[in-house]
């Protein structure tokens, strides 16, 4: 590494050089307020009677290709001040009238004399950018374009009009401009290290940037190109930018069984792609962008079957983006190895939604989900003898707990009565029981909102229609899925009485609403059968698989967990924890404990610290976690001043491991248990 303080013109300008901004680098986007607050400094300095110089900043790059007469740049930090002092050069340029000067700035900072059309502009910024910027070297610029080049470039001529200095001046102050230059070997250095340190804060990089970055930046200048033009530039037009990052989350879910936090996407990645013996970048970025297409598929549903499509439809409806990791391999296996076909495809999604829905209308937490599917392609393994689809299935029908696959008895007893007006997909639900009553396509359903057969708000005639019990009729039902149709007429039929209602009812092009004009009577009996025909639909149209339907209470001999899984450890022992992603071995519940709470001490200090003050863990005659062991039966030490009790039996135990657990965000997802077998 060369490292040194120099004037910024001197920099650009001596002897012929270009400057190459690489691929994997942000666009250019400084804003208005960022060039008008470096014009002024560069007044300050103009105006100054000393002849100080002005720090701009760093510049940190690695030489490319050269000669004895001519040098290429590749800059790997402070693309966007170049950039800026380039398009400032080129205004003061068009605001000056010495024709001496202008050439001069011309000739020597932003073009080089006598070379080949490829290296005559000194600045060769991204592809996106760079045929803006040899416009406005070249005098072809349209005056509306409204790109960042341009509109600073406009900018910068604005301000030299209104400025007490003349253009000459404010070039003067340029010539004071004063940088750090930081010259990488690229033999012996790692670009990308450096890069990351000068961008640990300031540059607002996504995951996806940085993976970008060290994939492409270890490369020559020209593989880069061609290795971003062939496969980055291919997903970013599958994806825009703000997805990238949530697709190569979901992918590295998919390859380690465990969801990454979103801040450290960019650290997962580098530490899964350092293990990986058969990748370099090439077959590396060959394979993301693969899976970029099928995760452009899951998000504007356009894949080339029609039948997945309204699958993957559905699932966005239900905003059920935890399924996508496992889809991935699911997609794969169908169009990359043709293991499976799209009628094959189509049945496992279905068991998906069905899983999905029954989930949501028995309002089971959705947090089980993340784990759930982040290690199914894994489970799968276990049923390698069964189809694909039924590997799906055993793999849902073991799960338990918070994880469980609701069968028909537990969606009816507790969908029946439940208030499913706050659902937020009741709507959507109702639609697919409408479709499926009624194929007509005269329906527009965008139009119908849900509409209370017995209002929310009873009138006089509701008290008397409904009789002595209306008002409990009224709490226990209003809001209950026998209550609620589609109706397009809502506001209209507000607090009518049944009987207006059914007139209109009648004539309703919504089957599910018609029927309501057959009926003479609405009240509580009414309610609930309606209400178990449509749950009748419902399990037809989301059907739980005959294998969880149909199985008979029997003893719970799993010896894999999640820690949200409902189990008794009653005379079982552990064998194994994984916490954070790292695996354990323990022969107790007291090693168990105390490998949890040395293992989450570490990983954050201050949070476990205040679970000595945490209400939770106050216990009924001594605390579980306090400052000493006094009073405590079997204490251990944690770290100095942090004292956990494991005078517990062994549901106790586990059941105050869970609540540790909950304490630290994200650390559920990637934690599980082993026990001994029965």
């Amino acid at each position: 590494m060369k490292a040194d303080n120099i004037l910024l013109l001197e920099f650009i300008g001596a002897s012929k050089r270009t400057f190459y901004i690489p691929v994997y680098q942000r666009n250019y986007d400084w804003k208005a307020s960022e060039c008008m607050t470096l014009f002024k400094d560069i007044e300050a300095v103009a105006k100054s009677s000393t002849q100080i110089s002005h720090f701009l900043g760093t510049i940190v790059y690695v030489e490319g290709d050269s000669s004895p007469t001519f040098r290429e740049f590749t800059v790997i930090d402070g693309q966007q001040r170049l950039t800026t002092i380039m398009i400032l050069l080129k205004a003061i340029v068009d605001s000056c009238d010495d024709e001496e000067l202008k050439e001069d700035i011309v000739e020597t900072y932003l073009i080089n004399r006598r070379c080949s059309e490829k290296l005559r502009i000194k600045l060769k910024p991204m592809k996106s950018d760079a045929k803006n910027f040899q416009k406005l070297i070249d005098n072809q610029y349209d005056s509306q374009d409204n790109s960042p080049i341009f509109n600073n470039y406009k900018l910068f001529i604005d301000l030299i009009e209104k400025s007490s200095l003349s253009a000459a001046e404010v070039y003067n102050g340029i010539q004071r401009l004063e940088i750090v230059y930081i010259e990488l070997d690229h033999e012996k250095e790692n670009p990308q290290l450096i890069f990351e340190s000068l961008n640990s804060t300031g540059l607002d990089l996504t995951q996806a940037d940085l993976i970008r970055n060290y994939l492409l930046m270890g490369q020559e200048y020209h593989r880069q190109e061609e290795l971003y033009n062939k496969y980055w530039s291919k997903l970013e037009s599958l994806l825009p930018d703000a997805l990238i990052s949530d697709f190569i989350r979901d992918y590295l879910t998919l390859k380690r069984g465990s969801i990454p936090n979103k801040a450290d996407v960019y650290i997962v990645f580098k530490k899964y792609y350092e293990q990986l013996g058969n990748y370099d970048s090439e077959g590396f970025l060959e394979e993301l962008t693969t899976y970029g297409q099928y995760y452009h598929w899951f998000k504007y549903c356009d894949c080339p079957d029609n039948a997945i499509n309204v699958r993957l439809r559905h699932l966005q409806k239900l905003k059920s983006t935890v399924v996508y990791p496992f889809l991935l391999s699911v997609f794969e296996d169908c169009y990359m190895y043709g293991e499976i076909d799209n009628a094959q495809v189509c049945d496992i999604i279905d068991v998906i939604l069905s899983y999905v829905v029954r989930r949501l209308l028995c309002e089971i937490p959705t947090n089980a989900l993340n784990k759930v599917f982040a290690t199914m392609a894994k489970d799968m393994e276990h049923y390698a003898d069964s189809s694909y689809c039924t590997r799906v299935v055993e793999v849902l029908a073991s799960k338990a707990g918070k994880a469980a696959f609701p069968n028909d008895k537990i969606l009816k007893e507790h969908l029946l009565t439940r208030n499913a007006y706050k659902f937020a997909h009741i709507k959507f639900v109702l639609e697919q029981i409408e479709r499926r009553r009624s194929n007509k396509e005269t329906v527009s359903f965008d139009s119908l909102t849900i509409e209370h057969i017995m209002p929310q708000t009873l009138s006089v005639k509701w008290r008397i229609d409904l009789g002595t019990n209306a008002q409990e009729i009224h709490e226990k039902y209003v809001h209950c899925i026998g209550n609620l149709t589609l109706s397009g007429y809502n506001s209209e039929l507000s607090n009518s009485s049944f009987d207006e209602k059914k007139q209109e009812y009648s004539k309703s092009n919504v089957s599910i609403t018609r029927s309501l004009g057959e009926l003479d009577h609405w009240g509580e009996h009414e309610i609930l059968n309606r209400g178990n025909d449509l749950i009748k639909d419902i399990e037809k149209i989301w059907p739980c698989p005959d294998i969880i339907n149909n199985a008979n209470s029997k003893i719970d001999d799993r010896t894999e967990f999640d820690f949200f899984d409902e189990v008794d450890v009653t005379g079982r022992q552990p064998r194994e924890l994984e916490i954070i992603g790292e695996t354990y071995s323990v022969s107790s519940w007291r090693e168990f404990l105390q490998t949890l709470c040395t293992v989450l001490y570490e990983y954050d200090p201050q949070i476990f610290r205040s679970l000595t003050m945490h209400n939770d863990f106050k216990g009924k005659n001594v605390r579980m976690i306090a400052t000493d062991d006094q009073n405590m039966h079997k204490p251990l030490k944690i770290a100095d001043g942090i004292y956990v009790e494991a005078n517990r039996n062994a549901n106790n135990i586990l059941n105050y491991c869970k609540l540790i657990i909950e304490k630290f965000d994200g650390v559920e997802e990637e934690s599980s248990y082993k026990l001994k077998g029965l």
